[in-house]
């Protein structure tokens, strides 16, 4: 296990799914696709129901939302997502009173972090029943913890300026970025929002692998920091590996 020294811990579950938890120990999720990841090491199936205080969403598609229902229903954790999720998550069964809805440029406090809600330029829908089903736009998040650690995880997403008034107004010490290609970002284009960044202390890359149609590695990715001058520390996490 690497270290940060900031005394947060950050787990990869596999693909874009992250466990965190906080100074205080309250363990939260950014994006609930376990039962049904591929990448999920089967010990951690388990593990992420345990004291589970929160889960942000970044968007719709089923590869980040794929076990939200039954682990909010289970654990009682908070959901926490963009505002207009909110109807959806209701139907399928979640009580009002678990969720916590906003929008882009919005702040929410849950489990001792404070949120923000970031642009992503993604798309975010679901297929059920034979119809896609539109569940608003694909998001990132700001986590500010209590001992004044900065996460920017940016979300499913391409390469975008706002990435550099994101690390200004906040000066995320990690970023959570993908790196896979055809869906997102590929590692020249991630190496470069570090640069629009201004080369963060550390960056975790994510969304690559999982699938054969994910190209991008975290090689790719150190090689293109050299290009664009990031020096960045690139920490490339297994599944089930964690850094804190």
């Amino acid at each position: 296990m690497a270290t940060l020294g900031r005394n947060v811990t950050i787990t990869l579950i596999g693909h874009g799914t992250f466990h965190l938890t906080t100074p205080e120990g309250r363990n939260i999720l950014i994006d609930a696709w376990v039962d049904g990841n591929p990448a999920c090491p089967e010990p951690w199936k388990a593990r992420v129901r345990e004291g589970l205080a929160a889960i942000f969403v970044t968007h719709g598609h089923f590869d980040h939302i794929g076990d939200l229902v039954d682990l909010a229903r289970e654990t009682g954790a908070t959901v926490v997502c963009q505002y207009d999720l909110v109807p959806y998550f209701e139907g399928q069964g979640i009580p009002a009173a678990q969720i916590v809805g906003f929008n882009k440029g919005g702040t929410v406090t849950v489990a001792d972090v404070r949120a923000t809600m970031t642009t992503a330029h993604h798309s975010s829908t679901i297929y059920e029943n034979g119809q896609i089903i539109n569940l608003g736009t694909a998001a990132g998040y700001v986590l500010r913890f209590s001992n004044g650690f900065t996460i920017y995880h940016t979300g499913d997403t391409c390469v975008t300026m706002d990435m550099q008034i994101i690390a200004e107004l906040y000066r995320p010490e990690l970023v959570i970025l993908p790196i896979g290609d055809h869906f997102t970002m590929d590692p020249r284009q991630a190496a470069y929002a570090l640069k629009l960044m201004g080369s963060p202390k550390y960056a975790i890359p994510e969304h690559y692998g999982t699938f054969p149609i994910l190209v991008g590695t975290p090689e790719a990715l150190i090689e293109h920091c050299r290009e664009f001058g990031v020096t960045t520390e690139i920490i490339a996490l297994k599944p089930g590996e964690s850094v804190s």
